[in-house]
């Protein structure tokens, strides 16, 4: 082993000392490296945390899932809802009540999908991406021949029995909601006639919450809003927008689209006002047929194919739902009537299906809009605009100039702010008294 040089102990290796001078200069160097590399990190964090914020607002589609097979796969539907640029699926599943004053809700036997092929289909839904709401709808038996048997009427012959299986029905069904990841689950759609049950109703809802972790929906149909009472209990109040417009004219005009899209908005901002709920959009949709601006609704029809109608309708509603970025979601309906023919759509086609006709690139680019979830919130000043012309379409009603009475939410509404009587009482001061009452129909409202 080699000694030192002098002799003594083996010395341990020392960096030598810089000069003040270098020192100074060595932190300027590391100082300026900091800040370069601090730049793409600060601008990483910022980018990153836009992206939470920025999340699109949910728009997508309404997925039947009645094909006519209980274990039906839907695994091609799912594929083509998510290449539209759809961030969201509406899963409906149809049940049944054999007659209008039936107790209990069944399985359709072809229809109903098995609760299997339900969870597959949640899973489905999520591997690509989907946020879901599972949404089961009640029908009634042979409902497609008769017009008046409809889930709004339904008056069951025992009403506790009901309520009882009810209640059963739905805790089943969002227990599968939660173990398949499902965002949002719907206790019931368009059952204008159960809505005088309010505390039946969050009764239910307390139930279904015990397994249920999700947001609870309920959907209102688009003439029954006055008289739903009973959102305080749900997370997101639904509305299916089939309003009618410009029923007495032949073709209807950009501009009354336009108005009576506004006016439907006003409508979901009346709900939010009155609740404290958000509102989504579950049905938005028009079939391919000539007339689906009088009566959207309408599957049964017989009117002749009109392609260009269902687009300019469809135009129309996102020129104005574009501007409504403080809804929950917006969901177009639908994908298609008959999944066993395909493919489904076509220009042939009829039915609310946006395959392959013009409407189809319509919807796709309102799905590319950059509208973001809550990213600009609702101003009060739009909220109140909404509450005062719904207050303003109901006072017409109490002036007699159009049929119907005042809803009662409207008077303990007008009772508890009465600056919004007097400012809808000036807003009617300043209109044309018409000549004769406004036929039912023709009013908004």
């Amino acid at each position: 082993m080699a000694q030192p040089r002098d002799g003594g102990a083996a010395a341990s290796w020392q960096p030598a000392k810089p000069r003040d001078g270098t020192r100074g200069l060595m932190l300027k160097k590391a100082l300026a490296w900091s800040a370069v590399l601090a730049l793409p990190a600060a601008l990483l964090f910022t980018r990153l945390r836009e992206r939470r914020r920025l999340t699109p607002q949910p728009r997508g589609m309404v997925l039947g899932l009645y094909a006519g097979l209980p274990d039906y796969d839907y695994r091609e539907e799912l594929d083509r809802i998510a290449a539209t640029g759809a961030t969201c699926v509406s899963l409906q599943a149809i049940y049944r009540m054999e007659r209008h004053d039936s107790n209990e809700v069944v399985r359709h036997p072809t229809s109903s999908p098995t609760d299997a092929a339900l969870l597959r289909t949640f899973r489905q839904a999520r591997g690509r991406g989907l946020r879901m709401l599972f949404f089961p709808t009640i029908n009634l038996r042979n409902e497609a021949d008769k017009e008046k048997w409809w889930r709004g009427n339904i008056r069951p012959s025992d009403w506790d029995t009901w309520w009882q299986q009810y209640t059963a029905f739905n805790v089943h069904l969002a227990a599968l909601a939660q173990e398949g990841g499902v965002e949002w689950y719907s206790v019931g759609t368009e059952m204008a006639s159960t809505q005088a049950f309010p505390e039946r109703w969050c009764a239910l809802v307390a139930e279904v919450r015990k397994g249920f972790h999700g947001k609870i929906v309920y959907s209102v149909n688009f003439d029954s809003h006055d008289s739903f009472t009973f959102g305080g209990c749900l997370d997101v109040i639904g509305i299916n927008t089939y309003d009618p417009i410009a029923k007495y004219d032949e073709y209807p005009r950009p501009e009354q689209i336009r108005d009576e899209w506004w006016w439907i908005v006003n409508k979901a901002r009346t709900l939010q006002a009155r609740f404290n709920r958000p509102v989504m959009i579950t049905e938005l949709g028009y079939p391919s047929v000539a007339h689906a601006h009088v009566g959207p609704w309408d599957f049964r029809t017989g009117k002749p194919l009109d392609l260009a109608l269902q687009n300019e309708l469809l135009k129309g509603a996102f020129g104005v739902v574009r501007n409504w970025s403080d809804g929950e979601a917006v969901f177009y309906y639908l994908y298609g009537e008959h999944l066993m023919h395909k493919p489904v759509g076509g220009p042939q086609d009829r039915t609310y299906a946006v395959w392959g006709k013009p409407a189809e690139q319509t919807l796709r680019n309102y799905f590319a809009l950059p509208i973001f979830e809550g990213h600009i919130p609702a101003k009060p000043e739009d909220i109140h605009r909404a509450v005062i012309e719904s207050l303003v379409a109901q006072k017409r009603k109490e002036m007699r100039y159009v049929d119907g009475q005042v809803a009662p939410w409207a008077e303990q509404w007008m009772t508890e702010h009465p600056e919004d009587r007097r400012a809808a009482e000036a807003v009617l001061a300043r209109e044309p008294k018409p000549a004769r009452k406004i036929p039912k129909g023709k009013e908004k409202g």
